[in-house]
């Protein structure tokens, strides 16, 4: 498994230096369920944000037409639907999280049955914002309009021994969550500006744009 780790859908951006070319292709899954129940809790209120002519549809999907895959080849998976959603990840090359709550996108994907599935997947699992957080073995939730105060989280596994700062603007409240996140987890916390994100290959990390790093003191 590959897993990029993104803070927005902006990854056909120059600042990526072409180095995810050779992992964004062939056939694409996109899941989103890190969504907020005040925001889509029907069909119908999913459709509005995701389906076609959504409000985030078109931002999700224009960066993997820049890559050059084919609508026919990118398919949504409807939390509100009945599908056969392992079996879709099994016919798929690439995973793709979207953002929102991160906690609330593992619940949904235990609740579905699809945790095995998506651990054993073989492919490419990129994600956005809470849609990269999930994929960690456990990660830090700094205060903002979700969130109350700093909180610590455990995600799917499929990426271990580091910790994200995302959507990084250098704030006092994230830098003392980052600080505290170092030395309470004892990992690496990578600070992602809005053009940053990581390539993730077994123990290998590759900074894609404006990231920097904050190691554990040792």
């Amino acid at each position: 498994m590959t897993n990029i780790l993104l803070n927005y859908y902006n990854f056909d951006g120059s600042w990526t230096q072409g180095k995810l070319i050779k992992y964004i292709k062939g056939r694409v899954l996109i899941l989103p369920l890190a969504f907020r129940e005040w925001e889509i809790n029907d069909d119908d209120s999913w459709q509005k944000i995701y389906g076609e002519g959504g409000e985030k549809y078109e931002n999700i999907l224009s960066p993997f037409l820049s890559y050059g895959i084919e609508r026919k080849n990118i398919r949504w998976v409807n939390y509100f639907r009945e599908q056969d959603v392992v079996g879709m990840i099994e016919q798929s090359d690439l995973l793709f999280f979207t953002g929102g709550m991160p906690e609330k996108a593992v619940a949904r994907i235990n609740e579905m049955g699809i945790t095995d599935a998506v651990r054993k997947f073989d492919g490419v699992v990129a994600g956005a914002s809470a849609g990269a957080m999930l994929q960690l073995e456990t990660y830090h939730v700094t205060p903002d309009e979700d969130y109350d105060g700093y909180q610590v989280q455990h995600g799917l596994g499929l990426v271990k021994g580091i910790d994200l700062e995302v959507h990084f603007l250098n704030t006092d409240v994230q830098r003392q969550c980052t600080r505290r996140a170092v030395d309470t987890l004892g990992l690496p916390v990578y600070q992602m500006w809005h053009e940053g994100g990581l390539l993730v290959e077994g123990k290998n990390v590759t900074l894609l744009g404006n990231v920097q790093v904050v190691l554990p003191q040792k």
